[in-house]
């Protein structure tokens, strides 16, 4: 039983762990889910929708937002007495927590039994808070969260990382007497299927429905957007791009277009030559495909080093080379031929992107397409995925 706990502007469930869980299901492996959720019911139901549609059982908690720490503490009781009766009902051998809150949940369910568990630790999201959102190291709630997590790290037989930098500060904090060999590093694979280099009539389908010109460069971001994803940074690229490229246009696909907007209010020149949409996720591909390179800036930090963004995945598969931030997760598979790797996001750097992007890819870009897919297909497939997951379930088995 996979547990996890969304807000209804993310899509990981159905855009993310669903297509993993259907491909583990040839493999002998049956996935329920039980989310916590502060979705209204349209949310609700598109979600329940892509469930069945996987033939994955689905259960909800709605959470209270105000106050905001005491609905999540009912949220945490409530979900605690329901994942004891699912655990039941459903028949479950195995529960799945997803990230810190979830795991509290767990924790309460499990604190008279002992029942096999795989934590889904999903980063360091205590950390992103305090990089991020103003949370402080020291504050009781952090503090107390922590020793949720390391709890978590010390009962659980198996416990997923996203990189190798994770897997080594989790083993640190559980402390002394918990097993190296417990970690497993997964990567968020996508459906090769759906991510996909297309031919050169729906390229310029979708350019046409842009407004955009085939000879046009394309620049594409797909995504969350707020200040660790670098929204001014990656305007100043793409002006760098412009000035060498006038004709050159920058596609943003996101849940929160406000924020791009805001970001482009006072820069005219570049607001006329982007486009910010919000789209489906079975609509994302087409997009992607359509341009010509993919950005993944990301705001360097501690938590950082524990991620591993999605959105590279998509652009590899896509056959879209990358202009990336460095040492966000593990980045080592992220060669010069597909990549350019950002040590600082200074106007240097972004200067010396913006003429790799001009100079190296655009004149020979049909050469990136079948290298870049290979990568991906290699790193961040289901298929590549897959291998990771049914070790770590493996070892439940053993």
């Amino acid at each position: 039983m996979f547990v996890t706990w969304d807000g209804p502007q993310v899509s990981y469930l159905e855009g993310l762990f669903l297509p993993i869980f259907v491909h583990l299901q040839t493999y002998g492996l049956q996935f329920h889910v039980l989310q916590f959720t502060w979705a209204d019911p349209k949310g609700l139901s598109r979600v329940r929708s892509a469930c069945e549609r996987a033939g994955i059982p689905y259960r909800s908690i709605s959470l209270w937002r105000r106050p905001v720490g005491f609905g999540s503490l009912i949220g945490v009781l409530i979900g605690g007495r329901l994942i004891q009766k699912l655990l039941r009902s459903w028949a479950i051998d195995v529960v799945m927590p997803r990230s810190t809150l979830p795991a509290l949940a767990t924790l309460c369910a499990l604190r008279t039994q002992t029942f096999p568990v795989v934590f889904d630790a999903d980063g360091l999201p205590l950390d992103e808070r305090v990089d991020f959102a103003g949370a402080s190291p020291s504050g009781l709630v952090y503090r107390l969260l922590r020793d949720v997590e390391a709890e978590m790290v010390r009962i659980s037989n198996v416990v997923l990382a996203r990189s190798s930098k994770a897997a080594e500060i989790l083993l640190a904090r559980a402390g002394a007497g918990t097993a190296p060999d417990k970690f497993k590093i997964v990567r968020n694979g996508r459906d090769p299927e759906n991510f996909a280099p297309v031919t050169a009539a729906e390229r310029s389908f979708t350019r046409r429905e842009l407004g955009f010109d085939d000879s046009t460069p394309v620049l594409v971001y797909a995504g969350s957007l707020g200040d660790q994803y670098c929204i001014n940074e990656m305007l100043v690229l793409f002006a760098a791009v412009k000035r060498r490229r006038a004709d050159s246009k920058l596609l943003i696909l996101s849940g929160s277009p406000e924020i791009a907007c805001a970001a482009l209010a006072s820069k005219k020149s570049l607001a006329d030559a982007t486009s910010i949409l919000s789209v489906s996720s079975d609509d994302v591909p087409r997009y992607l495909a359509c341009a010509d390179l993919g950005l993944s800036l990301r705001r360097r930090s501690f938590s950082m080093e524990a991620v591993a963004p999605i959105k590279v995945g998509e652009y590899l598969l896509c056959g879209l080379p990358v202009i990336a931030s460095k040492g966000i997760g593990d980045t080592n598979v992220l060669s010069s031929e597909i990549a350019f790797l950002l040590e600082k996001m200074d106007g240097t750097a972004l200067e010396r992107a913006a003429e790799w992007f001009c100079t190296t890819v655009i004149p020979v870009r049909a050469t990136f397409v079948d290298h870049c897919r290979s990568v991906g297909l290699k790193y961040f497939s289901l298929d590549a995925c897959k291998a990771s997951y049914l070790s770590a379930f493996d070892r439940l088995r053993d």
